[in-house]
């Protein structure tokens, strides 16, 4: 299990990666704990029981089993995927760069790229102190694809351990103006997707997970996230997040927490109350 703690606001967070015991002790100066799981089946949900007074949020995701050959994995992409793929390796000339220990400097440089692609889409900041408290734990992979003028077209940021390659930040660099096309652009993402997965198989992970589903598909930019992914011939998963308070800090931001997946990811909140009620029903029948 992979454990690392960093700063949200005013809020020291220590989050676990991995499957975690049924307790675990909680530093004086944490706030509050978030356990991260990726469930690969139903039985996997079937048996989750919600620990008390915690805030639970259980995501449908897209994941590929990289416990395939490489071969099968791309067979399983979408044949217009793996066209651009492969116009992408042989005709576009882009130069793939992965930071497998990244300095401070390099995440810096990521999180102003990322930062600029957020105020563009209206979506948080990089966490910067998360980045380099996983980095500090040796399972922090940042990836470029950039052209022949060594500009970057897109980036990735991603957790890395045994289990998983786990999103955590993704990076187009189109701008309004920009004589690069979008096309070029998306050529580059699925490339560097694809040299992000090999590079997971090499490194023995299990899953190579694409992150969340857009509930809300009430405009063609969230439709298309979800086709992309599926695209990759991915299958589906849950992610599981569970947070616990430690004193009347942490239980202010479970508090603020709860409202916020209430109203604002209401559609998840919604999701995650009904899953794991029916699943609790299931247990009693049984």
């Amino acid at each position: 299990m992979l454990t690392f703690t960093y700063k949200v606001g005013l809020f020291n967070v220590t989050e676990r990666v991995g499957k975690a015991g049924s307790s675990h002790f909680m530093e004086p100066e944490t706030h509050v704990s978030l356990d991260m799981r990726l469930f690969t089946t139903e039985d996997d949900v079937a048996e989750f029981v919600k620990p008390k007074n915690s805030v639970c949020l259980l995501m449908p995701n897209y994941i590929i089993d990289l416990r395939q050959t490489e071969e099968q994995i791309f067979k399983n992409i979408s044949r217009s995927t793996r066209r651009n793929i492969r116009k992408a390796m042989n005709q576009d000339h882009f130069n793939f760069i992965e930071l497998e220990n990244p300095t401070n400097e390099q995440i810096i440089k990521f999180s102003e790229l990322y930062d600029e692609f957020a105020r563009e889409i209206n979506i948080k900041k990089c966490n910067v102190r998360k980045l380099k408290a996983i980095r500090d734990k040796g399972a922090l992979v940042i990836s470029y694809i950039t052209n022949q003028n060594n500009q970057v077209l897109c980036a990735h940021a991603y957790l890395m351990n045994t289990r998983q390659a786990y999103g955590i930040y993704s990076v187009l660099s189109h701008k309004k103006g920009d004589p690069i096309d979008g096309q070029t652009i998306g050529r580059a993402n699925k490339y560097l997707d694809w040299r992000n997965i090999q590079s997971a198989k090499s490194k023995g992970c299990s899953w190579y997970n694409f992150g969340g589903k857009i509930f809300e598909e009430v405009d063609e930019k969230g439709k298309n996230v979800n086709q992309y992914k599926k695209s990759f011939g991915s299958i589906s998963g849950y992610d599981l997040r569970v947070y616990k308070a430690n004193g009347t800090v942490g239980k202010l931001f479970l508090l603020l927490l709860h409202f916020y997946y209430k109203w604002r990811r209401r559609y998840e909140y919604a999701f995650t109350f009904e899953t794991l009620s029916i699943s609790h029903q299931n247990r009693r029948i049984s």
